[in-house]
């Protein structure tokens, strides 16, 4: 049986390692804590920090991201950047998530309410005609990728400047609607921020 939680041994050992990195405690209080009777009693991986931080460093890291400044030649009140992730790599993030594994569809489906095949219900995107049609021009062996994008401006500061910005998400129409609507769930990534340029008109 597969590990969901490697390099960790278990889903107590993660919940314990991720309180331990976003408490901002400082490795000397972090070697205090697991050198507690207490703590040594539990069936930690890691019994030092150094070995926490060992343990961290294995968890895959996801897209990294870039930055690029968009050239103009209209005179602009601050440079216009773009941050961006690489899709392909959020997409790959995506199918590679453990959690997904199960909660995914990757061939399309039809759903009947009986037996005789009356009444067909559509519930996901790969129970529409859509998904079976664009399958069909596919060669065989291949399986639908659909991406969903979305975005809306949002404001990054209101003191400073007043800056803002669109951010685009990214997921998969292949995973279950159910578990995509739950924020909780993290199914939608950030590959891009969007800038929203602030030109400086000259004095009439």
């Amino acid at each position: 049986q597969q590990n969901l939680y490697y390099p960790f041994a278990s889903l107590g050992d993660w919940e314990i390692t991720n309180f331990l990195l976003t408490s901002r405690l400082s490795m000397r209080a972090i070697d205090k804590f697991l050198s507690l009777c207490l703590t040594n009693s539990l069936p930690l991986s890691f019994s030092t920090a150094k070995e926490l931080c060992s343990h961290a460093e294995m968890l895959p890291s996801g897209p990294h991201w870039n930055a690029r400044v968009v050239p103009t030649t209209h005179l602009m009140k601050s440079p216009i950047t773009l941050y961006y992730c690489d899709s392909l790599d959020c997409v790959e993030s995506l199918f590679n998530h453990p959690l997904f594994m199960q909660l995914m569809d990757y061939s399309p489906f039809c759903l009947f309410t009986t037996a005789e095949h009356i009444v067909r219900v559509f519930m996901e995107w790969m129970s529409s005609d859509g998904a079976w049609d664009l399958q069909l021009k596919f060669p065989k062996g291949s399986m639908l990728c659909s991406i969903i994008l979305s975005s809306d401006k949002t404001h990054i500061t209101n003191m400073c400047g007043r800056k803002v910005s669109h951010p685009l998400l990214i997921s998969l129409a292949n995973i279950h609607m159910d578990i995509r609507n739950k924020g909780s769930s993290h199914v939608f990534l950030l590959p891009a921020l969007m800038p929203m340029p602030t030109f400086t008109h000259p004095a009439t």
